[in-house]
């Protein structure tokens, strides 16, 4: 990795202030004014370097969003289309498998094949039977995709879907799974959290997915259904939502499950309460005079955790308040010890920016985040952190580059260098660029 491009301002004399002007929601802002030796690197804006890749999605421009981008075997996964039952673009599946292809420089389409079980039939399409692709998931060396939103079966049984080289098998097999938010291997096991009838459950599968046992439930109060499935120590966790603190409201709860498996096999699962405080330390909202207090409607919103990323011995994350039915909108970046103590806000340069995407790269760890200028007008920021010093404390980031657009990148990834970027939008502003995939060639910082 190339390392920064330092553009250093010396001054010949004194002490001398510098202000640093930043921009909240298109209100411009004067910082604290700085001292000179503050400042002595400043990243680059790359925005002339950004080449334009394209994109492939045929869908309309809300559900073009870039909700992940995975890296794997040469190829850069793209996740798209639409799981809301609310405009714009609701229900946009049946979705097709997109990826980048790093060897021949174009976007492509996988085939994805269903046998029935009982039957042994065969049949093949060129999408995923979701409304949308929310996330790709790494798991013991395979990468594998959790149905958001079965199209097909339906409420009865949810989706999984697996590469196998050159295509993907779906399996149509998890009980009640009408939204697989999530997987995780852990142990010899898969894991699925969903979003069912029943409330929050987590299956288990000791097959590789061919059959599944239903495990535990999250809760049975607040948002029914389980968003993540996460290493932490030695323990997996899963965990549904968190009641954001308010003022003057006291309900903050927020609800989890431990799973420990022992050396001969067996399972143990414990149910774990938390606070919006206890686990985003700081974050709080405020509601407005005479609103409703009505948890998960108005007046106190309901989060969830997004990009739960392990580093070392703590969890990464990104707190999201959960909007537009399955997607959320970001609001910091924390980190958490071992059994979630030792909660910490990681202290990024630019306090305004928004972090949105995390991405670990062995001894790197990197954060995309982005500010609205003003309408149309956003700047998008990559920062990293050693994973060697990252249990220190919360500060120690550091900005690469930065770049203008008419909107935000949600997704990002990075091969050798080079950093692809998939740009994303929330469902009152839809730029018709919402779902371009950029690229940034290392020589550019």
């Amino acid at each position: 990795m190339r390392g920064l491009v330092s553009k250093v301002s010396r001054l010949c004399a004194g002490l001398m202030l510098i202000g640093v002007v930043s921009y909240v929601e298109g209100q411009q802002a004067l910082a604290l004014p700085i001292q000179e030796e503050q400042i002595a690197a400043v990243a680059p804006d790359v925005s002339s370097s950004m080449a334009v890749l394209g994109s492939p999605f045929k869908k309309a421009p809300y559900a073009r969003n870039v909700w992940d981008m995975q890296l794997f075997n040469g190829k850069i996964y793209l996740g798209h289309g639409n799981s809301s039952n609310e405009t714009p673009s609701p229900n946009a599946g049946p979705v097709p498998i997109y990826y980048w292809d790093l060897a021949q420089n174009k976007f492509s389409v996988q085939d994805v094949t269903y046998t029935n079980p009982s039957t042994g039939r065969v049949t093949t399409n060129v999408y995923v039977m979701d409304e949308q692709i929310d996330n790709f998931k790494v798991l013991n060396g395979e990468l594998y995709i959790p149905g958001n939103d079965s199209r097909v079966p339906g409420w009865a049984y949810g989706n999984f879907y697996r590469l196998n080289g050159d295509h993907w098998d779906q399996y149509m097999n998890i009980p009640g799974g009408i939204h697989v938010y999530d997987m995780a291997y852990y142990k010899g096991k898969l894991y699925a959290a969903l979003g069912a009838i029943e409330g929050p459950m987590i299956y288990v599968s000791s097959n590789r997915g061919n059959t599944w046992t239903r495990l535990d439930s999250v809760s049975q109060f607040g948002i029914m259904r389980a968003y993540n499935l996460f290493e932490l120590g030695d323990t997996l966790y899963a965990s549904s939502a968190t009641a954001g603190k308010t003022q003057g409201v006291a309900n903050e709860k927020g609800y989890m499950i431990s799973i420990k498996q022992n050396s001969s096999g067996t399972i143990q699962t414990s149910k774990l309460t938390f606070t919006s405080t206890q686990l985003f330390p700081g974050l709080s909202f405020v509601t407005k005079p005479g609103e409703v207090n009505v948890p998960g409607v108005s007046g106190q919103p309901w989060l969830k955790l997004l990009r739960t990323t392990p580093v070392n011995d703590r969890l990464l994350y990104i707190p999201g308040v959960i909007y537009n039915d399955h997607q959320s909108i970001p609001q910091g970046l924390f980190s958490a010890g071992a059994n979630f103590q030792n909660v910490r806000k990681e202290q990024l340069p630019n306090p305004t920016v928004v972090p949105i995407d995390i991405l670990e790269r062995g001894e790197t760890v990197y954060v995309l985040g982005y500010i609205k200028e003003a309408p149309g007008k956003y700047t998008n920021y990559v920062y990293r952190k050693s994973t060697g010093s990252f249990g220190a404390s919360g500060e120690g980031w550091s900005e690469v580059f930065h770049f203008g657009r008419d909107t935000f990148a949600r997704s990002f990834e990075e091969q050798n260098g080079d950093f692809y970027f998939g740009l994303g939008s929330y469902a009152d502003v839809v730029p018709a660029s919402t779902g371009t995939i950029l690229k940034l060639s290392a020589g550019a910082y």
